[in-house]
């Protein structure tokens, strides 16, 4: 009797461990007690709230990258810490081995919307598989729980799903392929032999074993640059350093208006063990346009780069190929400016004239389109206001966009362009018979 009891009751112990036990990605393990669950599509998200006090715990999906446990911790620690909280002071660190991963811990007060906390980023690597764990809490009695809950977690990389040419080796760097921008055709092959391709923060160019990152402006990133750091040195350290173990460190001290921007370095790329040659330039307009360089060697980069300088084209490379599947829905775009005026004897207030315009293109599934174009005007107090609207047929090419029924029921073919951004593109289109016709448009629906 005793024996059946005890049977039974192992029997019921065994089956609720069973039943916490949870499953997500390539992991297993029992959710923390009294933690709800928030997420558990894009990533694993546990919290808890008790009056002041929270705690959450995001667990992101394994992925395949980088054999170096610094150089993933540093990735993770610049998009889950850095970027979303606007640190700037280096983390406090340890590494240690757990089950069979090598893990990276980093941690360091951060606050958002007045509220301080603890950002705290574990990243597990083994072999070439790595996964993240980020926490945020305000009260240190949650730090046991959050070691528990991590220490359990069984990871199996065998579970990962290697999708075919998930990463591209070339140009003596190894770098993910995703293009998250949704544009349809993400290459484009110049004459010149450079190719372009959209990725996740950059526009990767490449040509004969050089590539050159285009990034996109980050306002976030533009508006965390301390007044104490100089451009050169504050990109320097968010796109070189993570990626590259750089010696002989040169930043450009030539006397020249506009202000270049420029640092250079012998490198070894910290994923291939590599030796290269990195420089970054940051063009400014409409925001920091930072240009990293990856060459074979000094010499190859010369050949290319005499002067910085010669880097700016370069941008002109984020250029991709129209099709209809890209533009179908509706498109706003517009500018503006004004200017005031002064006595030149007496300094007194003399008014002002400004001038603002508004575009919207619609793009039909069955081939028509729609486009409006609104201008309001003011000078000295008076207001005009103006516009046009149009309709009819377009065909899409590659590089054009055919529309009917323009201004005086002429048909215009515009030279049009995709152009890479965060997180997707914006549509360029200009009129090759009236070069005051250029628009930059945004998809909003």
């Amino acid at each position: 009797m005793k024996i059946i009891v005890f049977l039974l009751l192992s029997f019921c112990i065994t089956s609720s461990i069973n039943a916490q036990i949870k499953r997500y990605d390539i992991f297993t393990f029992i959710p923390p007690a009294s933690f709800k669950l928030k997420e558990e599509k894009q990533r694993l998200i546990y919290e808890k709230r008790e009056g002041n006090s929270f705690c959450q715990l995001h667990i992101w999906p394994a992925q395949q990258g980088s054999s170096e446990p610094e150089a993933n911790f540093k990735t993770d620690w610049e998009h889950f810490a850095v970027k979303p909280y606007s640190l700037t002071e280096p983390p406090t660190t340890q590494a240690e081995q757990q089950n069979g991963w090598q893990v990276v811990t980093g941690a360091s007060p951060a606050a958002m919307d007045g509220i301080p906390f603890i950002v705290a980023v574990s990243t597990f690597t083994q072999n070439d598989i790595s996964w993240c764990a980020v926490s945020l809490f305000n009260d240190e009695k949650y730090a046991a729980v959050i070691d528990k809950f991590l220490l359990e977690i069984k990871a199996d990389s065998r579970k990962l799903v290697r999708k075919p040419n998930q990463t591209t080796q070339q140009n003596n760097s190894t770098v993910t392929n995703n293009n998250k921008s949704g544009i349809t055709k993400s290459t484009t092959n110049f004459d010149d032999g450079w190719t372009a391709t959209p990725a996740t923060d950059y526009v990767k160019v490449t040509k004969a074993g050089t590539e050159l990152r285009l990034h996109y402006i980050d306002k976030a990133l533009d508006d965390a640059r301390p007044n104490t750091i100089d451009a050169p040195e504050y990109y320097w350290s968010k796109y070189v350093e993570p990626y590259f173990n750089a010696s002989n460190v040169q930043k450009w001290s030539g006397v020249q208006y506009p202000v270049i921007y420029h640092m250079q370095a012998n490198a070894v790329d910290k994923q291939t063990g590599k030796a290269c040659f990195v420089a970054i330039k940051i063009v400014y307009n409409g925001g920091a346009r930072p240009i990293v360089v990856i060459a074979p060697n000094l010499s190859s980069y010369q050949q290319l780069f005499p002067h910085p300088n010669d880097i700016d084209p370069m941008l002109n490379s984020n250029r991709f190929a129209v099709t209809a599947k890209d533009i179908i829905g509706t498109w706003k775009g517009g500018g503006g400016g004004g200017v005031e005026y002064y006595n030149a004897y007496s300094g007194t207030y003399a008014g002002m004239s400004a001038v603002s315009s508004t575009d919207e293109f619609t793009f039909n599934n069955n081939g028509t389109y729609t486009s409006t174009y609104r201008t309001a005007s003011m000078n000295n107090g008076g207001a005009q206001f103006g516009g046009q609207d149009y309709k009819g047929n377009f065909l899409v090419t590659d590089w054009n966009i055919t529309a009917t029924n323009r201004y005086k029921g002429k048909t215009t073919k515009f030279n049009a362009q995709l152009i890479a951004v965060k997180n997707g593109f914006l549509l360029y289109l200009s009129d090759p018979d009236n070069t005051s016709m250029n628009y930059t448009l945004y998809k909003t629906k």
